[in-house]
């Protein structure tokens, strides 16, 4: 018997086919999307020595055509074009394909799928090709700091282990002759894919026996092989060759200490999650822990506690502790305080009832499992076949067995300064040598001894109390009737409130997305850098109870709207009271102290730092808000951060809440009295005074002249160039937006083949729908390692006006088909209570209080037809504003 959630309406079967196959069937008769993913027993752990990069290149190689459907772009274009998704991971051990389609098209998706494992082409131009896709990729990849500080921590593993090896690949080790490659290929396919390696998930929302039928004849012809032996690997570290310290010097300002151990393989049948139990401790956020003892002394900024490399025979445990600049001159001190708080979890830590609280948790995490999205779910299902038995495949990550506090113990036991591999990240760091791959000058020196500095703080540090948002979670019967849409529950001109009730919510939660609508302004440079730092004060404030929230299965997402604040939180009624109680006191009565002002100015700072070295792909991606939204960019934030005071935040939090008012949207199983007194308690403590009508005023937008280019250059320390264009739409009418919509689906394809695949430009290649606000938009962006910005505006222009453009010579069939997927995904979303609330706030900002918008979105779309949307293409489209945006 397969384990499923308490009242769950799916249905599971696991088979096993004639060749070997096992397979695990989901029937959801609720899924608004199908799916299914294959796993691999294998990775770039797997692959010989001396060919770096083979797994991942055949990882790429498979979607590029079959025996059956030769054509690169035909998985590609039927999934997507049915508005379906599809990704491949590869890691140390294993390798993951998966999809997700709407249901009346899963048969078609796993015929072409099958074909992956059954008769991939691997052409020999392919190969090529996609070899240097590969070192694109790496390259894109190469400043990389986490890349960098793995690639530095592989230094001192045993050369024997796979983990110690360059994994990636690139044109260098994968340099050889096409047809030597194809045969090493090959040679690992034949190996390792082979039926008895293979494990299939498949969800969707037919019959387990229609689902079975189409499993059978699609995947029936993979061939059988053989389980591969597990290598037998050394210890991740030489023996003797602890304790150790390491330190390297960073591409970008950062701070690092990272304390990692050595410790057994985790093994997951023991159903006992140790590391996560010690993590959460090690990482409490209350006042008193380590966290807050750091952090009041100014050297700490973040701390968590996690697996890094899962490997076997062993792992590596690492403590990771953001610090201030501050902070990296106590290191010491420091990792001192580090022990002393283990060894008082070692004393006061592992309690009975912290497990049955986990435990709580843990179930209540696999309750909600259920409500991911579909490409994600089925992604881990497959996964987690080669981890548990398939009886375990949905709840193995979710189950906890009875308390052991010896097995918490000898984990424990593990953390010691003898078995410790020191990282310090800090750039005043000067090495005498360089790592390979990912180079980063680093020096290798003994491990600090914990025992030549002594904590010289309190000893007694706080650990996590009861979990005050740790509630039962109703069994999910159905409430009352649903309403289409929400209904207007009050409306004083200074506070709204909409509310939506639902007969079936995901674990019975409700959600509520809140705005705080300042009447001064705030789409200046210094309001959105005070509205951004106000936030994260809260954050600091708060971290605690945030924190145990999240623990507790809720959602909580501050962010600043351009007109002030914005709250996103899910969960029960009684959590979200809480929560709402101890925000509303937050803001409106606690004092801003000098210490938690400069932790959340620094956490910022680090924050707006770390964006300024995003790939230059997703920089770009970000431009249009800042360039033309009046936003602003990182380093014009930074700049205007290092000038705001102590004083000035308080007087912009002062000025931000007087005449402030509330816009809420509540959507959940509870009825409108309950609703309504979930925001009361707000409306007592922010709304004083009289009440008076607030201005809600639209988000501005750069006006553009139709015809002209427009410029803007984007500072990146990255060598690739990264071009982007951007086409903003007129105005935010449905019939625009279902145009730009389309354009994007229908776009996205050709330009990712023709691009990426055919002209080999990059491996960032992407036609995207980018609203700006409530203005739909379309962005086409290349990022390439060797082209120069002026020749990938050429191709980019060539794309869209050449004679031979994809849109005016599409054929009505491809275009129907994909604008049936459109249709089909909109309905999707508009069917996901989380979507649908997303949905609905977007129309409330757009001044749609009727929303009517998703209902109008989806009546343009479907009476749009190719005709139509060829000429706007040539009429409107082309000679709109053209947005260059580039490094």
């Amino acid at each position: 018997m397969i384990h499923t959630p308490p009242g769950d309406r799916r249905r599971c079967r696991s088979l096993t086919l004639p060749n070997g196959l096992r397979v695990l069937l989901l029937r959801d008769p609720d899924a608004d999307q199908a799916g299914a993913a294959m796993s691999v027993g294998a990775g770039s752990g797997d692959e010989p020595p001396d060919r770096a990069g083979l797994a991942h290149l055949l990882e790429h190689m498979l979607f590029l055509g079959t025996d059956r459907y030769p054509a690169p772009e035909d998985f590609p274009a039927y999934v997507q074009g049915h508005g379906g998704r599809y990704n491949a991971t590869t890691e140390l051990h294993q390798t993951c394909y998966f999809f997700e389609v709407p249901p009346a098209h899963l048969g078609g998706a796993l015929d072409r799928f099958a074909q992956f494992f059954i008769a991939p082409r691997l052409t020999e131009s392919a190969i090529a090709q996609e070899r240097e896709v590969i070192d694109a990729e790496y390259r894109a990849r190469r400043g990389d700091d986490e890349q960098r500080i793995l690639g530095v921590i592989k230094q001192v593993l045993d050369p024997a282990h796979p983990a110690s090896r360059f994994l990636a690949g690139n044109r260098d080790t994968l340099g050889e002759a096409p047809e030597a490659l194809r045969r090493a290929l090959m040679a690992f396919r034949q190996r390792h894919y082979t039926a008895a390696n293979l494990r299939l998930a498949v969800v969707g929302n037919e019959p387990l026996d229609t689902l079975e039928r189409q499993v059978r004849r699609c995947f029936a012809d993979i061939p059988p092989g053989t389980m591969p032996a597990p290598a037998a690997h050394p210890p991740l570290l030489p023996p003797g060759s602890l304790p150790l310290g390491l330190a390297l010097q960073p591409t970008h300002r950062r701070h690092e200490l990272r304390l990692c151990f050595p410790v057994p393989a985790l093994r997951p049948d023991d159903y006992l999650q140790p590391w996560a139990y010690l993590g959460e401790l090690l990482a409490f956020r209350g006042p008193g822990s380590l966290y807050g003892q750091l952090m009041d002394r100014g050297w700490l900024t973040g701390i968590d506690g996690s697996v890094l490399l899962d490997t076997r025979p062993q792992a590596l445990f690492q403590i990771r502790l953001r610090l201030t600049p501050d902070g990296m001159g106590h290191t010491a001190a420091i990792t001192a305080a580090v022990f002393a708080c283990l060894r008082r979890i070692g004393t006061d830590g592992i309690a009975a009832w912290r497990h049955r609280e986990r435990q709580v948790l843990a179930d209540q995490r696999f309750r909600l499992a259920a409500t991911t999205s579909t490409l994600e779910f089925v992604k881990s299902l497959a996964d987690q076949l080669h981890r548990y038995p398939v009886a375990e495949a949905l709840r193995g990550p979710y189950r906890l067995d009875a308390f052991q506090p010896r097995v918490i113990r000898d984990c424990l036991a593990h953390l010691t300064p003898d078995n410790l591999l020191t990282l310090t990240v800090d750039p005043a760091v000067r090495g005498d040598r360089t790592s390979p791959w990912f180079p980063a000058p680093y020096r290798v020196a003994a491990a600090p001894d914990p025992g030549a500095t002594r904590w010289d703080g309190a000893p007694d540090f706080t650990l996590p109390p009861p979990n005050p948002f740790l509630v039962t979670i109703p069994h999910a019967e159905p409430g009352g009737p649903s309403a289409a849409v929400p209904r207007l529950l009050h409306d004083s001109g200074q506070s709204r409130v909409w509310h939506q009730p639902l007969a079936r919510a995901p674990g019975g939660r409700t959600g509520i997305h809140l705005n705080l609508v300042a009447a001064c302004p705030t789409h200046t440079l210094g309001a959105t850098v005070l509205t951004a730092l106000l936030i994260a004060w809260l954050e600091r404030e708060l971290a605690a109870e945030w924190q145990q929230a999240r623990a507790a299965g809720m959602e909580v997402t501050p962010s600043r709207h351009h007109q002030g604040i914005t709250l996103r939180a899910s969960g029960l009624p009684e959590q979200l009271d809480r929560l709402l109680q101890r925000l509303s006191s937050c803001l409106s009565r606690t004092r801003i102290t000098a210490e938690r002002f400069d932790q959340a100015r620094q956490g910022l700072q680090a924050c707006w730092e770390a964006q300024q070295h995003d790939l230059a792909f997703r920089r770009l991606l970000r431009l249009p808000e800042a360039r033309l939204g009046h936003g602003f960019d990182d380093e014009e934030r930074l700049a205007e951060l290092a000038t705001v005071s102590l004083e000035r935040l308080q007087v912009f939090r002062d000025e931000l809440l007087h005449g402030v008012g509330i816009d809420c949207l509540v959507a959940g199983p509870l009825d409108g009295a309950r609703a309504r007194r979930l925001v009361a308690g707000l409306e007592a403590r922010l709304l004083a005074g009289e009440a008076s009508a607030v201005e809600r005023r639209r988000p501005p937008i750069v006006s553009l002249q139709a015809g002209q280019a427009y410029h803007y250059r984007l500072e990146a320390s990255h060598p690739d160039s990264a071009v982007a264009l951007y086409l903003p739409g007129p105005d935010g009418s449905p019939l625009q937006e279902a145009r730009y919509r389309l354009l994007a689906a229908l776009l996205h394809d050709a330009f990712f083949h023709r691009l990426r695949i055919e002209q080999q430009l990059g491996y960032v290649v992407l036609a995207r729908y980018l609203p700006l606000h409530d203005c739909p938009g379309l962005i086409l962006l290349v990022q390439s390692p060797s082209l120069s910005v002026d020749e990938l505006q050429r191709r980019i222009r060539h794309f869209l006006t050449a004679p031979d453009a994809p849109l005016p010579r599409l054929d009505p069939e491809r275009f129907a088909h994909y604008r049936d997927g459109l249709l089909h995904a909109l309905q999707a979303q508009q069917r996901q209570p989380a979507q649908q609330m997303e949905q609905f706030w977007a129309s409330l900002a757009a001044g749609d209080a009727d929303f009517q918008r998703p209902r109008q979105l989806l009546q343009a779309v479907t009476d749009l037809t190719l005709e139509e949307l060829q000429r706007f293409y040539q009429a409107q489209l082309l000679p709109s504003p053209w947005v260059w945006l580039h490094t």
